[in-house]
């Protein structure tokens, strides 16, 4: 029987389901410590607060977002393998509105591309760091950072902290004036030194030898 005309359109969307939970969380660690250098510290508040942990299949680190009654809704998907080029993506059927993130009491929400690059903000700047809120959009979207504003009224300032090059800079514009026109006027931009927070983890490690991204 052929398809009717429309029938690709009205596709429903995927069920959102978490990947199966490995039983340990070795290879999720150890990428995270000795390839992208986060602070164990800081793995382990995330792991702790089932928000991180290893999927049994293929050994992904998998970042868990959940919504404002603690149910996950979203899963970032991140491989462990050096050799894979770098695979990454969010499960079928997650809703972007509730991405990786951490609420914290202070006014500030400091806005990432990626989960790494925020736990690298973090390992980066440990003091106190719970106090504020973070939120890794996992791409440029600002459907999360939205939704954190919406259900957190409390936040009076945001930091974009997108990387540092062509689609990040966009994203800043674009994100900015969405802010605005949203009544939210206390907006900040902080650029890493180099593309992205974990390259510049890297550099002040000394395992880094790229280029500075000057603005």
């Amino acid at each position: 029987i052929p398809a009717k005309k429309g029938d690709s359109k009205r596709q429903e969307k995927a069920e959102f389901k978490l990947p199966e939970e490995n039983r340990n969380m070795r290879r999720v660690f150890a990428y995270l410590m000795k390839s992208r250098l986060i602070a164990r510290e800081v793995i382990e508040y995330f792991a702790h607060e089932k928000l991180l942990y290893e999927d049994a299949v293929y050994h992904n680190a998998v970042f868990v977002g959940r919504d404002e009654y603690g149910v996950p809704r979203h899963a970032h998907k991140k491989s462990t393998w050096v050799e894979d080029g770098g695979f990454r993506a969010n499960a079928a059927g997650s809703d972007p509105r509730y991405s990786f993130h951490h609420v914290g009491v202070s006014d500030t929400l400091r806005v990432f591309e990626s989960p790494v690059d925020m736990l690298s903000y973090i390992t980066k700047h440990p003091s106190g760091w719970e106090h504020d809120s973070y939120v890794a959009l996992c791409g440029v979207s600002e459907h999360a950072m939205l939704w954190i504003l919406e259900q957190y009224p409390h936040h009076t300032t945001v930091i974009l902290q997108l990387d540092n090059d062509s689609a990040g800079k966009g994203a800043d514009h674009r994100s900015s004036g969405i802010l605005r026109e949203r009544g939210h006027l206390n907006i900040g931009i902080e650029k890493s030194e180099y593309k992205d927070w974990n390259e510049d983890l890297k550099c002040i490690n000394g395992i880094y030898s790229g280029e500075a991204t000057w603005q």
